[in-house]
């Protein structure tokens, strides 16, 4: 009957670690997940914007070649008319207008001649078979102009009869796209990766000369991206041996895709050291508990028992009273609790820590208009939005009120709090929840934001107000924004916060 319980002992002791192990393994996949989301979100939207800013100065030369008063203007004013100074920004490549023929006849840089002839080049002969009036975005190529790798961007001109009459063409050079990949995140793991038509290698984080231009279109993995405009899987390497962890993101609608993928080894580098430890404490753990099975038997098997599910309950206990039933976040009393306590640690320790407070806008009217199940349902979805914009390891969120939220950032400055609550507010306007009785038409949040020492507060509670005060100041702009209390911004906003607070609805 000993031996039986000492066998019993042991395999539950190893239940517990295999548990444990296998949520630190889920752990680290988590953490991968949020880390490569958010590489991939954020230079998407960069290299977004980039291109549709390229795009409009392309678009600026089409109209103006159509205009007979703009090709009859002096050169010097038509070269002002045609060529915005976007086009001469770092990073852009040399935009040129070519013929019929593919002879230059304008470009940004000079007024003089260039002698330069493209109808050999893909983008032309693209345009010259096609009446295709949108944008069209090639594979890379050196330019001849400037001896560097450019993607390419072009648009069709067209005489008014709809004849090919030329192309405005343009691009990104490529070590602009490279600059963006090395201040994104540099602290991202495993390949960071800009696919262009056809699957070509646009750029690659870390940086390889060699894999640039290489497609990959014929690859599983690249097939499963193009089936989807953005998620995540586990898919075979599109370059090398093995599976990766791939996530992905169309950008815009443009035929780019971007992409993170990491190794195993890399997602679980971590957790195979703390596995190794944990087995071995485990091992020493196993052989301590047959002795004490041995010596004390069945009693204090019956008190380790009664501890656990003492200590479980606990837990439970202490989850219930501090966590909000509706939302799943924390509630106001740990909102309390966690605030004092980092306030005194920041005060110790003088770093930086950061309070955004967030309101729904029109909660009143939201309710009114859809009812209440429906009002707790957006709750819900701010509260999503929240968790997905914060990291859980690190941040804290809350709900302390009715349609109120407050997201607690310790050792965070303003400047990353800012980034954070604009997610979060993007994030709410971003589900496109219809809200009527709002004039932006969705459902939206404002937020508040105040950091120490940037601000003086003498305690927990003038924080709260500077930071709600700044609340105030984002409803009062016309809502659906984050506002940022500074030292001498926070003084002004006292006094503002004696106005109609009618705004906070």
């Amino acid at each position: 009957m000993l031996g039986a319980l000492n066998l019993l002992s042991v395999i539950g002791i190893c239940a517990v670690a295999a548990f444990l192990l296998w949520e630190m393994r889920l752990d680290a996949t988590r953490r991968t997940e949020i880390s490569s989301r958010s590489v991939v979100q954020v230079l998407s939207r960069d290299i977004a914007r980039n291109i549709e800013m390229y795009d409009l100065s392309l678009r600026a030369v089409v109209d103006g070649m159509k205009r007979s008063e703009v090709m009859q203007a002096l050169p010097e004013l038509r070269q002002m008319i045609l060529f915005d100074r976007a086009t001469s920004a770092a990073g852009f490549a040399n935009l040129l207008v070519l013929d019929r023929d593919g002879d230059v006849i304008a470009n940004s840089q000079t007024l003089g001649p260039v002698s330069f002839n493209a109808s050999d080049r893909e983008y032309f002969r693209y345009f010259a078979n096609r009446a295709d009036d949108g944008l069209h975005i090639s594979t890379p190529i050196v330019s001849r102009l400037s001896g560097r790798p450019v993607l390419i961007m072009s648009r069709r001109l067209s005489n008014s009869d709809g004849i090919f009459a030329g192309v405005v063409v343009g691009g990104i050079e490529l070590d602009y796209i490279r600059n963006l990949f090395a201040t994104a995140d540099a602290d991202h793991l495993g390949t960071v990766t800009l696919y262009g038509p056809r699957g070509t290698i646009v750029m690659r984080d870390p940086f390889d000369l060699d894999r640039l231009g290489i497609s990959v279109a014929q690859t599983p993995s690249y097939q499963r991206m193009l089936a989807a405009k953005s998620g995540s899987f586990i898919g075979p390497a599109m370059l090398g041996e093995g599976d990766r962890h791939f996530v992905f993101a169309q950008i815009g609608d443009y035929p780019l895709q971007l992409s993170t993928s990491v190794t195993p080894a890399q997602v679980y580098s971590d957790w195979l050291g703390k596995a190794l430890g944990l087995g071995g404490v485990v091992v020493s753990l196993c052989g301590t508990t047959v002795v004490l099975i041995w010596m004390f038997g069945r009693e204090l098997s019956r008190r380790k028992r009664s501890e656990q599910v003492t200590a479980t309950l606990n837990v439970e206990l202490e989850q219930m009273a501090t966590t909000d039933a509706l939302t799943g976040l924390a509630n106001r009393r740990r909102f309390d609790e966690v605030l004092a306590r980092e306030w005194r640690r920041s005060v110790r320790t003088q770093q930086p820590l950061s309070l955004i407070l967030l309101d729904a806008d029109h909660f009143k009217g939201f309710n009114d208009t859809y009812g209440h199940q429906k009002g707790d349902a957006a709750l819900k979805l701010i509260a999503r939005s929240i968790e997905a914009a914060t990291d859980p390891a690190h941040d804290i969120a809350c709900r302390i009120g009715g349609e109120e939220f407050a997201v607690i950032l310790p050792e965070t400055d303003a400047a990353g709090a800012e980034i954070v609550a604009d997610r979060i507010r993007e994030a709410v306007s971003g589900w496109k929840e219809p809200h009527a009785a709002n004039p932006h038409g969705v459902l939206t949040v404002s937020g508040g934001l105040a950091q120490i020492p940037q601000v003086r507060a003498a305690d927990t509670a003038a924080l709260i107000a500077i930071a709600d005060r700044a609340l105030y100041q984002a409803k009062a702009r016309g809502r659906n924004q984050i506002r940022v209390a500074g030292e001498r911004e926070a003084g002004l906003r006292t006094v503002a916060g004696t106005q109609n607070t009618a705004l906070r609805s």
